[in-house]
C-alpha cells in the first residue's frame, strides 16, 4: 500500500493545471495591497542601555524614512490591508463578492465575481451539512479540491475551510495529491463526499488541501471546481463523474461571465444545455486536439483589426479559471507587430500599449472571428515615468504551459459565450451582445518614439528604457513604461475588492486614521520612555 501511494503521489505531482495565478503590478498600485512593501516600512528598532531594574528594558524607537516614492495614502492602505489580513478570523472568507442574479435556466448555477473582473466563482454546497464554499469555475483544471480544516497556511486564514466536522458522509481515502499552478501549489488527501450545485447533488472524490501556497491569498475562492478532463485519471474529475451518473440529457456545460462595469450581473454556468439569451448569432464548434483530454483547440488566426499575423495552428487552452491571456514571447512578438505603439518590457513578459487605443483584439476559430474590445484587453496604467499615456496589455507575453500552448482566460470570455461538449469532444463559441460602457480615463507613463514596420507595427530598433520597458526608436511617440511584477513575487499580492468612488474615499479616510493612531502611539511611547 505504501508503494502504491508513492506511485500515485508521483503521478499526481506531475499534473499541471492550466489555472495560472498571476497578478499584474498595476493591480497592486490600484488596490494598494502589495504587502511585501509594507513589511519594509516597519520602523527600525535598536536596543538601548542596560535595564534600570530587573524586568524593565529601555528600547529606543527610531523612525526610518521610506526609501521609495510611494504616495502616503497608498503606503497606509497597504499597512491597513496587512493588519486586516493578520487579524482575519479563520474559516471566514474575507473577500468581497459581486453577486449574479439567480439563473432562470434549468440546471444552472450563478457565477459571481470579486467586483474587479479578476476572479469568477460559483457557490457549491459540500457534504451532508451543505457547507457553502466559493469555488473557482475552472475549465482549465481537471481536479476539484477545497481548502481543508487542517490547513494552517496564510490563505486558509482568510477562506472558508472544509473538514470531517462538516459532513456525516466524509470518507477519507489513502490517495494523496499535489498540484502545481504556475508558481502556486496545493497538496493534500482525496476524500469522498457530495457536491451540490445547479439543482443536483453528486457523490464524487475530490481533494482536501492541507497545504496551500501564498499565491492563493490573492483569490476569493475556497477551492477549485475542475471542469476539464485527464485521460485515464486514477480519480475521476467532476465532469467525468457527472457523465458516469447520467444525470444530464446532453453532457455539455456552458459558461457566461460578466463585466462588473456592465452591471448585468448575469453570470451563470448551465449543465446539459445553453442559455440562448446570453449570446448572439450562431455557436461555432471546434474539435479539441485530443478526444477525452483537456479543453484545447487550434486557433486559425489572431491579431488586431483584421490584419493577418500567420499564427494559425497554435494550440489554445480555453480556461475560464484564469484572469488574463497568455502566449509564448515568440508568438506575442508576431501578435503585437500589427499594433501601432506597442512596446515590450525588457524581460519580454508583457507589452505596454497606448491607453487611448480602441483597436479590438481578435481570435479566429473554425472560421469565426471573436472580437475582444480594448476595455477588456487594455489593462491598468503603467507607472514610473513622467507622462501618462501607456497601459499594460492583459494579453501577456509569457509561456503559461511547458508545451507552448496559449491560454485564453476571462479577458476573452467577457465577450464570448463558451459551450463545452463532452459527448462530441468539442468547444462551441459565440459572441455576446455588445454592452456600451463609459470609457476608462486613459493614463500611464513614459517617453520615446517608434518607427513603423511594413505591416504597420513598430520596428525592432530598441533603446533601453529606465523603467523596465524598451522604448522603440523611430518617428512616432512611444513612451517608456515600467515592467510588470513577477507572478511569483509577493509584490504581486493583491486582494480583489469591489471598488467605487465612495468606497475608495472611505478606505482612504479609515487608513489615514490608522496611520495617525500609529504615529501618535509611537510618539507617546518615546515620550514615556
Amino acid at each position: 500500500m505504501v508503494v502504491l501511494n508513492l506511485v500515485l503521489l508521483c503521478f499526481f505531482s506531475t499534473l499541471v493545471s492550466a489555472f495560472y495565478p498571476f497578478v499584474p503590478k498595476y493591480r497592486c498600485v490600484e488596490d494598494g495591497t502589495c504587502l511585501d512593501l509594507a513589511v519594509r516600512e516597519t520602523p527600525a528598532v535598536t536596543l538601548g542601555e542596560a535595564p534600570e531594574r530587573p524586568g524593565i528594558f529601555r528600547i529606543k524607537i527610531e523612525q526610518t524614512p521610506p526609501t521609495d516614492d510611494i504616495p502616503h495614502d497608498v503606503r497606509v492602505a497597504r499597512y491597513a490591508a496587512q493588519v486586516a489580513r493578520k487579524n482575519a478570523a479563520k474559516r471566514d472568507n474575507k473577500f468581497a463578492t459581486t453577486k449574479s442574479d439567480k439563473p432562470t435556466t434549468p440546471n444552472s448555477n450563478a457565477i459571481d465575481q470579486d467586483g474587479t473582473d479578476f476572479s469568477y466563482t460559483t457557490s457549491v454546497f459540500v457534504g451532508s451539512k451543505n457547507k457553502r464554499l466559493r469555488m473557482l469555475v475552472d475549465s482549465g483544471a481537471a481536479s476539484t479540491w477545497v481548502m481543508g480544516s487542517t490547513c494552517t497556511n496564510s490563505p486558509c486564514q482568510i477562506h472558508e475551510l472544509y473538514g470531517p466536522a462538516d459532513s456525516d458522509k466524509y470518507k477519507p481515502s489513502t490517495t494523496t495529491f499535489s498540484f502545481q499552478y504556475g508558481t502556486g501549489n496545493v497538496s493534500g488527501l482525496y476524500i469522498e463526499d457530495t457536491i451540490g450545485l445547479a439543482g443536483f447533488s453528486l457523490p464524487i472524490q475530490f481533494g482536501v488541501a492541507d497545504v496551500v501556497s501564498d499565491e492563493f491569498n490573492n483569490y476569493p475562492m475556497d477551492g477549485i471546481l475542475g471542469l476539464s478532463r485527464v485521460p485515464n485519471a486514477v480519480v475521476p474529475g467532476f465532469v467525468s463523474a457527472l457523465m458516469d451518473k447520467k444525470l444530464l440529457e446532453k453532457n455539455i456545460f456552458s459558461v457566461n461571465i460578466f463585466r462588473a462595469s456592465d452591471l448585468a450581473n448575469n453570470g451563470e454556468i448551465t449543465f446539459g444545455g445553453v442559455d440562448a439569451s446570453k449570446y448572439t448569432g450562431e455557436i461555432t464548434y471546434t474539435d479539441i486536439t485530443a478526444p477525452g483530454a483537456s479543453w484545447v483547440i487550434p486557433v486559425d488566426e489572431a491579431g488586431f483589426n483584421g490584419k493577418v499575423s500567420g499564427l494559425k495552428g497554435r494550440n489554445v487552452i480555453i480556461d475560464t479559471g484564469t484572469t488574463y491571456c497568455f502566449m509564448p514571447p515568440a508568438d506575442a512578438k508576431i501578435f503585437y507587430a500589427n499594433l501601432p505603439g506597442a512596446i515590450v518590457s525588457k524581460d519580454g513578459s508583457s507589452y505596454a500599449v497606448p491607453c487611448t487605443t480602441t483597436i479590438p483584439a481578435e481570435f479566429t476559430f473554425s472560421g469565426a472571428t471573436y472580437s475582444i474590445p480594448s476595455k477588456d484587453w487594455v489593462g491598468g496604467k503603467v507607472s514610473g515615468v513622467e507622462t501618462e499615456t501607456m497601459c499594460t496589455s492583459n494579453i501577456y507575453s509569457r509561456s503559461a504551459t511547458e508545451d507552448g500552448s496559449w491560454l485564453l482566460g476571462d479577458t476573452f470570455f467577457k465577450s464570448v459565450y463558451a459551450v463545452f461538449d463532452l459527448d462530441q469532444n468539442r468547444i462551441g463559441l459565440a459572441s455576446k451582445p455588445v454592452v456600451v460602457t463609459p470609457p476608462t480615463p486613459a493614463s500611464s507613463l513614459a517617453s520615446g518614439s517608434a518607427a513603423q514596420s511594413p505591416t504597420g507595427g513598430p520596428v525592432a530598433t530598441m533603446t533601453t528604457g529606465s523603467q523596465g520597458f524598451n522604448a522603440i526608436s523611430g518617428s512616432s511617440s512611444a513612451p517608456t513604461p515600467a515592467s510588470e511584477a513577477n507572478p511569483a513575487s509577493p509584490d504581486a499580492a493583491v486582494h480583489a475588492q469591489t471598488k467605487n468612488s465612495s468606497a475608495s474615499l472611505l478606505n482612504t479616510q479609515f487608513t489615514l486614521c490608522i496611520a495617525a493612531f500609529i504615529a501618535a502611539a509611537a510618539t507617546t511611547v518615546a515620550t514615556v520612555l
